[in-house]
């Protein structure tokens, strides 16, 4: 196909282009599609005209959303539940500790989870007997009877931006019911943007939070594609610090001295969060 240039507006008055070769669109029940290649990212998957994952940088964000929380516990992670992450880049971190029995997998977004196996790059973890995969509702999942009688040690929410369906996944209500999934010493992350561009989304995530854990942190990731130093709250059930890894797994960005640099923020993050400067 011919190349095109795709925008990406990244605030009112700021967009990032991309010079792309159009791969595959489509409508799905749910947005709006695309796969495209990018000369220097890579094969990229777009959902609602915001880039999702790019062959070139996914590693940071995937990594720093699974290997930080599953390392923070003070025993070996046994049981993971992911909100989102249909494109699998969660699933194939987490599946890389084999301390891990079983990953439960929900994602609203079928043909995402498809289109992603067909022509992204996480392909292997979706065949793993460990996995079990749900086409649903990420919030009526952790509100189920099932999710919170079966219980996990570790929750990452990968969801996209709170707007549309996925603004539920931002709500306090959620948060609740997802300390309801969790065993005791359990732990959840989920992104919350880029401030320099989404600062009111890391004050609510983090207010939010705070109304069902005892414990509610944040770290840091730069990812390039989604405009640079990344968001993520992280809160235990226990009130446990989750700043000090216990193992020493080393990705292609994770490691464990990063994994405690990553909870010393610019001080603007500690305006917006009000969480104590120590």
């Amino acid at each position: 196909m011919e190349k095109k240039w795709f925008y990406e507006k990244m605030s009112p008055e700021t967009v990032y282009g991309y010079h792309v070769t159009p791969v595959h669109e489509e409508k799905t029940g749910f947005q709006e599609l695309q796969i495209v290649d990018h000369a220097h990212f890579g094969r990229m998957m777009i959902l609602d005209n915001v880039v999702q994952t790019t062959e070139r940088d996914e590693f940071i964000y995937h990594e720093m959303m699974s290997h930080v929380p599953i390392l923070a516990m003070s025993r070996p992670v046994k049981s993971v539940l992911i909100i989102g992450g249909g494109d699998g880049g969660i699933l194939q971190e987490c599946l890389r500790h084999e301390s891990v029995e079983r990953i439960t997998m929900v994602d609203i977004d079928g043909r995402v989870i498809e289109v992603s196996k067909e022509m992204l790059f996480f392909k292997e973890g979706f065949n793993d007997s460990r996995l079990e995969l749900i086409v649903g509702d990420g919030a009526a999942y952790v509100a189920s009877e099932e999710a919170q009688t079966k219980k996990f040690d570790v929750v990452i929410v990968d969801s996209p931006d709170p707007v549309g369906p996925a603004r539920v996944l931002f709500e306090a209500p959620f948060y609740k019911n997802i300390k309801d999934c969790l065993n005791d010493d359990g732990i959840m992350v989920r992104q919350a943007g880029v401030p320099i561009f989404q600062a009111p989304e890391l004050t609510e995530a983090v207010e939010h939070i705070k109304l069902s854990f005892p414990l509610v942190q944040v770290y840091r990731g730069v990812v390039p594609v989604y405009g640079g130093d990344m968001a993520f709250v992280i809160a235990s059930k226990d009130g446990s610090t989750v700043s000090v890894p216990h193992g020493e797994f080393t990705g292609k960005y994770y490691h464990p001295r990063f994994h405690s640099a990553a909870f010393v923020l610019p001080a603007f993050w500690y305006d917006l969060t009000g969480l104590p400067m120590e």
